[in-house]
């Protein structure tokens, strides 16, 4: 073998061998990410145990304090306690639970009280206060009000100021309304009207429960929300002092509606119209839990409702949720 073919075949071996090099990374790169997407997987599919485990505790607790107190909620209770941390194995549990009835219900937009002579509904006019006190005009109040309830009604007919699917079929793309209720909050972000700043505004004071109904417990309402609380009644109630109410709430709360309509400060308003709205007592719980795993975050929402002695999850939801006291 002269020279040249020496020097020929010196090349193919090192071609080879940078071959295999390249074989050989690139396999065991491949094993890397393989490993990482088992482990991330495995992580994943364990935090959601964890989350599963925790909401059952949840269920648990709420059930233990409807025991103790039938006929009250408040937020001097077990259920109510903020800021839960619980180790795990490799990992964290943060809980919280919040009362699904300290917001509005939107769904119960077009809620009647039995009156049938009245033309807006009590809810709408609470929804319609809510959002002046929140800032916007009275003009654009009742145009939003009206497109929402709009969307959740079941006909193509527009109410005065309302917005129908020819409404929303202009906007580019164009889209129909829902004719059904709410499923999530975020679905107020495409009512005609409704823009980003106003939807943030919003967003502790309302929810898009699964029923139709509104009871908003005034034991568990925050001072935070007293634009809610003030717009239940008519305008006599001022935002201080729905505030200076909820401020000065025992830790137990009211024992009662009646109760908490007998307060010197509601004595000038119409309580009885508020009166059907008002509950001191809840069976509706949003339960949030964030679970820390290795490489995984794995966020879960369950809605508990009570069912006789127990409470049941009625929904679930992935993902990160804002809730009304965050």
């Amino acid at each position: 073998m002269n020279t040249r073919q020496r020097g020929v075949a010196l090349l193919m071996v090192l071609l080879i061998l940078a071959l295999m090099m390249v074989l050989a990374s690139a396999m065991t790169e491949r094993s890397a990410r393989m490993y990482q997407q088992t482990a991330t997987t495995l992580d994943n599919l364990q935090a959601k145990w964890y989350a599963l485990g925790a909401e059952t505790l949840a269920a648990a607790l709420l059930q233990r304090d409807a025991l103790d107190s039938p006929n009250q909620t408040h937020l001097a209770q077990n259920w109510a306690q903020q800021g839960r941390r619980f180790a795990v194995n490799d990992g964290e549990i943060y809980a919280t639970i919040t009362d699904a009835q300290a917001c509005f219900n939107l769904n119960a937009i077009n809620q009647l009280s039995g009156d049938e002579s009245v033309e807006i509904p009590y809810p709408a006019q609470v929804f319609t206060r809510l959002l002046e006190n929140l800032g916007s005009e009275p003009l654009r109040a009742l145009q939003l009000t009206a497109a929402l309830r709009d969307w959740v009604d079941s006909d193509r007919q527009a109410l005065l100021n309302g917005a129908e699917d020819e409404v929303y079929m202009a906007h580019s793309p164009g889209y129909l309304t829902g004719n059904q209720p709410l499923q999530d909050v975020s679905e107020l972000r495409l009512l005609a009207g409704m823009d980003a700043a106003l939807y943030q505004r919003l967003l502790p004071y309302v929810c898009a429960l699964a029923d139709e109904t509104l009871q908003v417990n005034v034991n568990t309402l925050q001072p935070a929300q007293a634009a809610l609380l003030a717009a239940l009644f008519p305008a006599e109630l001022t935002l201080v002092e729905a505030r200076q109410l909820l401020q000065a709430r025992a830790a137990t709360g009211w024992s009662s509606v009646a109760a908490f309509l007998s307060q010197p400060l509601l004595q000038k308003t119409d309580t009885a119209a508020a009166r059907p709205w008002l509950a001191v007592h809840s069976e509706r719980f949003i339960a949030t839990f964030s679970v820390v795993m290795g490489s995984a975050r794995y966020q879960q929402r369950s809605l508990l409702q009570k069912q006789g002695r127990t409470f049941s999850v009625v929904q679930r939801r992935y993902g990160i949720y804002w809730v009304a006291d965050e």
